[in-house]
């Protein structure tokens, strides 16, 4: 089991809760805490634990039934209850209902239990156990209202067919591809660039690796994307921007399936399958002489155009409540339901920034919601823009840790937020002691 396990964490005691996720990460383990069971439950699709830990005695719902529901969405997965001293014959009893251990509180030691962890997650996955590649989108949201889309890949993907994936930014490009990846009979890994995140002088070096000493920097060597990718998938996203000297070389890797680092002089062969996306016209690209036509036929073999948010109309809503409930759980707040003004928004609105920008949206109104709905708006239609938003909330946070003298838990309650979102919070805007506390 890799060291980025995904932990799940069911505690109502923030403090032992909080201690558990520091020791867990320091071990490069993603955690994920929860005080509320019934939150809990609804998050454990999203998250896909490999380890759930849960409390024995909890307000709402004592471990016992957390785990009895939890194996009923999520089957094969590992539980562990935490319990003190005098309730062990009660954590027994949760062993034979399906935990794999229990561990006491007070810990015996952080090392004691960091071992034991690292010993369940190394024991082998039950073969009936599906695990999602991490922020894995459901199939069906991924394709509602392009359920032709998924009928075409399903019979695309096995083969070893060279795809490109046409669609504005915020369609689901990247997201399609592993869905295309996982479908094939590929062995080898998922590997990802973006062609237009990196600048003209690194794309190359990333693309094919470099030997030591080929320029002032390469102190040793170093693999690039295509031969990590070497029997999985390599996609490059923005195909569009490659430069006209990494398009020719790119080329001879199409036509040889071999291509040599950087400072190399021994050719390596890969068995890579591509797959290349972009949001636009190549076909005019190479008419403006932007973009080799050698190479655009070469990548050109099996299009596929994916349509943008707003003719997928019949879907929005669908799609709307599963990121509500996703984005919820991330940032520590109750799930709540659109109201009506919302709806007829998401049944009319144009959303130029398509997936990407209904998810900021979404975003902005759980943060504001103050009663049990959620309303939904335009950007360019709300009252606080998104960095407006944020120096306000970070002002807000920041008040209210000196109210609370920088009692963190008063200060969250104050808030109407978790603590783990404040704590989230605090890192992400950079808030120091020295903002809220007079020395």
């Amino acid at each position: 089991m890799l060291n980025n396990a995904r932990i799940l964490i069911v505690e109502d005691d923030i403090s032992f809760a909080t201690f558990l996720k520091t020791i867990l990460e320091e071990e490069s383990y993603r955690v994920e805490v929860f005080h509320d069971p019934e939150i809990a439950l609804q998050a454990l699709n999203d998250f896909s634990p490999h380890l759930v830990i849960s409390d024995l005695k909890m307000p709402k719902m004592d471990g016992i039934s957390f785990i009895d529901k939890a194996s009923k969405i999520l089957p094969h997965k590992n539980f562990i209850i935490i319990t003190a001293f005098g309730s062990i014959p009660s954590a027994v009893e949760a062993v034979k209902k399906g935990a794999i251990d229990y561990i006491t509180k007070p810990l015996p030691s952080p090392e004691e239990f960091l071992s034991k962890i690292g010993e369940i997650l190394k024991s082998p996955v039950p073969k009936n156990s599906l695990h999602k590649i991490d922020d894995e989108i459901p199939q069906d949201i991924l394709f509602a209202g392009m359920e032709n889309i998924y009928r075409i890949i399903n019979q695309v993907a096995p083969t070893e067919t060279t795809i490109i994936l046409y669609g504005e930014t915020g369609t689901g490009k990247s997201a399609i591809a592993k869905v295309i990846h996982k479908m094939s009979k590929r062995k080898g890994e998922f590997v990802e660039i973006n062609c237009a995140s990196l600048p003209e002088s690194l794309i190359e070096s990333e693309l094919f690796g470099y030997e030591k000493g080929a320029f002032s920097g390469a102190i040793k060597q170093k693999p690039g994307k295509i031969e990590l990718a070497k029997d999985g998938t390599l996609f490059l996203d923005e195909i569009g921007e490659l430069t006209p000297l990494v398009q020719a070389k790119f080329l001879r890797v199409l036509q040889t399936k071999t291509f040599e680092r950087l400072g190399g002089l021994q050719s390596i062969k890969t068995n890579a399958r591509f797959i290349t996306a972009t949001n636009k016209d190549l076909k005019q690209m190479v008419k403006e002489k932007k973009f080799r036509e050698d190479l655009y036929f070469r990548l050109n073999v099996f299009p596929i155009k994916l349509p943008p948010l707003r003719d997928r109309r019949e879907a929005i809503v669908k799609i709307a409540e599963y990121l509500i409930k996703k984005i919820s759980m991330r940032v520590g707040k109750a799930v709540k339901k659109l109201d009506n003004k919302s709806i007829n928004f998401l049944q009319t609105y144009s959303f130029p920034g398509n997936i990407r920008e209904l998810e900021n949206i979404i975003e902005r109104a759980i943060l504001l919601s103050n009663s049990d709905k959620i309303e939904l708006k335009a950007e360019t239609d709300s009252e606080v823009q998104a960095n407006d938003l944020k120096t306000l909330e970070k002002k807000a946070i920041i008040e209210a840790l000196k109210n609370s003298k920088g009692n963190k838990k008063e200060a969250s309650q104050n808030l109407g937020i978790s603590l783990r979102t404040l704590y989230y919070k605090i890192k992400e805007y950079g808030i120091e002691e020295s903002d809220y506390l007079i020395f």
